[in-house]
């Protein structure tokens, strides 16, 4: 690689959970004192003076991609496909391929896929783009594109993002989506999406020494992606479901994280009064996970015990339905909502809450104190909208 070369910034993109981008620009612009070009529906577009490997290790984003070039001039109809061919040809493959050997161990003659996703009706169809594309990569390195059949086979990945009249190119950098984990061998339904949990766990303002709560665990998503978010926690996840719990275990251990586990109703949690500086939870919504126990006709014992568990100067994030919590509920828990915000699980509209005890002494949306506190206060005010708030 020239030197001209190494001083370019390199561009990327991150996707983002739908509502959640500007939780994971205040991540990246604080792990990686980033520059935040723009940030759009799902997407996160920055700029590093090189490519730094810890982007591998962003817990808030599905995935990351090497910007390779910007297609303009795209409309519905099918002339768009021979544009696409003509400027596609004009990108510098090569490079973008280049720096991400700098990280991992490809070559041009690997096969690759091309994945392409869009908004809106097109005259055309998403495999004939990825067709166009893989064309022209083909002919800079060498390559053989993979049907989408044989995507599993893959290391290496291209995606074309078509938005109004922009096609958005670029080189994901890791081998496979970032929101896919490890960690989780265990699975069943209803389990919460890895990125949203890292948000929820970055929201509360979590800190070295802190102790944190899931009292609805099931695979222990939250607890874990908190640990990898800040180490010295003491975490503690609980659930109804016996069954919920030992998967959670696994997963923990897989993970090699410690938490210490229990089965516990989350009506009347077995914890004493202001045990837990954090409590992060995703509530059962009585579709694919059924409210039980205390819980089973409403969720307001739920909110009594997280204000009488809850330190006087503690946070917590939850995830539930438009409804909850209501007025009422915090009211009668002595809590207080301090950010209500939608955001999009698996196509469906939620609600996020951040509440802190009416006592709290810094009653605001962020604990700048907290892993990043600083930056997700900036990115809160910089980039969310007030009617998504």
């Amino acid at each position: 690689m020239n030197s001209s070369k190494l001083k370019r910034k390199v561009g990327f993109l991150a996707r983002s959970p739908r509502g959640l981008e500007w939780v994971s620009a205040g991540e990246i612009k604080g792990r990686f004192a980033a520059t935040i070009v723009a940030v759009k529906h799902r997407e996160i577009h920055f700029e590093l003076p090189t490519l730094n490997p810890k982007v591998l290790n962003l817990g808030t984003v599905d995935d990351v991609f090497i910007n390779c070039g910007l297609i303009d001039d795209i409309d519905h109809t099918r002339s768009s496909l021979q544009r696409l061919s003509e400027a596609a040809k004009k990108i510098d493959f090569a490079n973008a391929f280049t720096r991400l050997q700098d990280v991992r161990d490809i070559e041009p003659s690997d096969p690759f896929d091309v994945v392409c996703s869009f908004l809106g009706k097109r005259n055309y169809n998403r495999f004939e783009v990825e067709e166009v594309v893989g064309e022209v990569v083909t002919q800079q390195l060498g390559g053989v594109q993979q049907s989408h059949r044989q995507r599993t086979d893959t290391d290496v990945s291209w995606r074309v993002h078509i938005r109004d009249g922009e096609a958005y190119v670029g080189l994901r950098v890791s081998a496979e989506p970032l929101h896919r984990r490890k960690y989780k061998v265990a699975s069943k339904a209803g389990t919460l999406h890895p990125p949203i949990a890292s948000a929820m766990a970055l929201l509360s303002g979590i800190q070295p020494g802190g102790i944190l709560l899931d009292p609805f665990c099931g695979l222990g998503t939250i607890p874990i992606e908190a640990s990898w978010i800040e180490p010295e926690l003491t975490l503690f996840a609980t659930d109804i479901n016996p069954s919920s719990v030992e998967l959670a275990r696994t997963n923990a251990e897989r993970a090699h994280i410690e938490m210490d586990f229990g089965v516990a109703d989350a009506g009347q949690l077995p914890f004493a009064y202001r045990a837990f500086d954090r409590v992060v939870c995703n509530l059962p919504w009585g579709r694919t996970v059924e409210q039980a126990g205390h819980l089973t006709s409403d969720t307001t014992p739920f909110w009594r015990e997280l204000g009488r568990a809850l330190h006087s100067e503690g946070r917590a994030v939850t995830l539930s339905e438009a409804d909850e919590p209501t007025d009422e509920q915090l009211g009668k828990a002595g809590l207080s909502l301090v950010l209500r915000q939608r955001i999009s699980v698996f196509g469906r509209w939620s609600v996020l809450s951040i509440v802190v005890p009416e006592a709290n002494r810094n009653p605001t949306p962020i604990d700048e104190f907290g892993r990043l506190g600083s930056e997700l206060a900036d990115s809160l005010a910089r980039y969310l909208a007030p009617d998504e708030s």
